[in-house]
């Protein structure tokens, strides 16, 4: 793949993944000014724990089948793919009887209260994704992102459908957006069914084949809940030491400021195929300069959010604001939560030699870290400033899991990369922000900045014309 390849396909991804998860913002107007804090915060744990519960049925499959599947012949990657999708399909049903004997339990654990259908409703979703997510692997490696992003869409459609006609027209409770979920998810998998069954050989399981898949899998099982525990711990220690109603508050303001994440996630879609070819030489110079692309991209969307966030919020459309007025509080937590991404933009970029090196566990000691380091920080800087103080324990844990990635992928590849790049860059953000606290948002002063940030990152060659020019061609 060259980096021309790489750059379109990381803008169809980023455009398809930004525009699927818009859904998320669509619905915040419906669920801020339709459901109370309180009611709001269940649903930000259900979208909390889920993500946490696929890590776990799914135990690092997806990245140890990315590893085997891109560089692999049709044949084994027929092989790859069987072994796979049993291996997930036997775990996905033990979790869905666990999930379903245990609702009441698990319902007190993940959301204070006894709610048991919710809890088989996320059952059923998990399983469902988890199925369904192997194909969507397969469309990325296979470099097909055109139908990647139509299926996404599909789900995305869907999910907004039926929201709004369960909580508009039939005012339905929360359980309606768990049900839109659930639905959308089934539907995908049915979708993709034909795809499973095209590649799917019973004569191609093997238990050696099965072993190696697992061998390299396994790792990321902890590596990813250590990912994930740094997602869940912010609002499990607000529930804790706090209120639900804090915790839809901060989970709001986090909605917005993870718009960073959805860059990073449709960067990354293109990435890892990118670097996990046969022909990708990470001792070139094409390798520091992707990261200096792609920070300096990065930095400015984070400034976008610094200084127009507060604008989208506010404004009000036909007497309606985009959060209810009880969301606004959680305005200063978005710049946090956005330069949590950044960091965690930067970690991406550094994870090439865990896979070229076969270096799984290093990945679970970045996490681990910064896991620990996030849940150690809420539990100070919680009880202090509350809600803000969980924003400041998320950055900076993944500062400090983006560093530690970075000086492992220097010692395991010896890659240099633009110093004077980054120094710019970083410069660039630190002013960018004591304008934002000097000046008190004014208008003009974030026009001037962002037009001084763009012309320095072309000035300074860290963006060049022509690398644009061979992208968009």
């Amino acid at each position: 793949m060259s980096i021309k390849l790489l750059g379109k396909q990381s803008l169809v991804y980023g455009f398809g993944h930004v525009t699927t998860r818009l859904v998320t913002f669509l619905l915040l107007p419906l669920y801020t000014n339709q459901f109370t804090p309180e009611q709001y915060g269940i649903v930000a744990l259900f979208y909390t724990f889920v993500p946490l519960l696929n890590i776990v049925v799914r135990y690092g499959m997806g990245a140890s089948f990315l590893k085997n599947y891109v560089p692999a012949n049709k044949k084994d990657r027929l092989s790859i793919m069987t072994n796979v999708i049993m291996s997930l399909f036997l775990t996905g049903i033990l979790f869905l009887i666990l999930f379903y004997l245990f609702r009441a339990d698990l319902s007190l654990v993940f959301f204070g209260v006894v709610k048991s259908s919710y809890v088989v409703m996320m059952g059923m979703i998990i399983f469902f994704d988890t199925i369904y997510s192997i194909p969507m692997l397969a469309l990325r490696a296979e470099n097909k992102p055109r139908l990647f992003i139509s299926l996404s869409f599909l789900n995305v459609g869907i999910t907004l459908f039926c929201n709004l006609v369960f909580i508009i027209i039939f005012e339905m409770n929360i359980g309606s957006i768990f049900l839109s979920n659930l639905i959308a998810s089934s539907s995908i998998f049915l979708l993709v069914l034909p795809y499973i069954y095209n590649r799917f050989k019973v004569s191609s399981l093997s238990i050696i084949k099965w072993k190696s898949i697992l061998s390299f899998a396994l790792p990321f099982l902890p590596a990813g809940l250590f990912a994930m525990v740094m997602e869940v711990a912010d609002r499990y220690i607000l529930k804790l030491l706090t209120d639900l109603e804090t915790v839809g508050i901060y989970n709001a303001g986090y909605k917005i400021g993870v718009l960073m994440l959805l860059t990073v996630n449709g960067f990354n879609m293109g990435w890892q195929p990118y670097f996990l070819e046969k022909n990708f030489d990470y001792r070139s110079k094409i390798y520091p300069r992707i990261n200096s692309i792609v920070l300096a991209i990065l930095g400015f969307i984070w400034i976008s959010l610094l200084f127009w966030a507060d604008d989208l919020i506010k404004t009000s459309f036909f007497g309606i604001t985009f959060f209810g007025k009880d969301f606004f509080g959680s305005l200063d937590i978005i710049p946090w939560i956005g330069l949590s991404y950044f960091f965690y933009g930067f970690y991406h970029l550094q994870t090439p030699g865990v896979f070229l090196k076969n270096r799984p566990k290093y990945a679970a000691y970045t996490r681990l870290f910064g896991a620990f380091s996030n849940v150690g920080l809420c539990f100070l800087l919680i009880p202090m400033y509350g809600a803000m103080g969980a924003a400041f324990a998320t950055c900076i844990s993944f500062g400090l899991m983006a560093l530690s990635m970075f000086c492992i992928n220097r010692y395991l590849i010896s890659v240099k990369l633009e110093s004077t790049s980054l120094f710019i860059i970083f410069s660039l953000l630190i002013i960018s922000y004591l304008a934002f606290s000097i000046y008190e948002d004014s208008f003009l002063v974030n026009l001037i900045i962002m037009f001084s940030y763009v012309v320095a990152i072309f000035y300074f060659k860290i963006i060049r014309m022509q690398s644009l020019n061979k992208i968009f061609s």
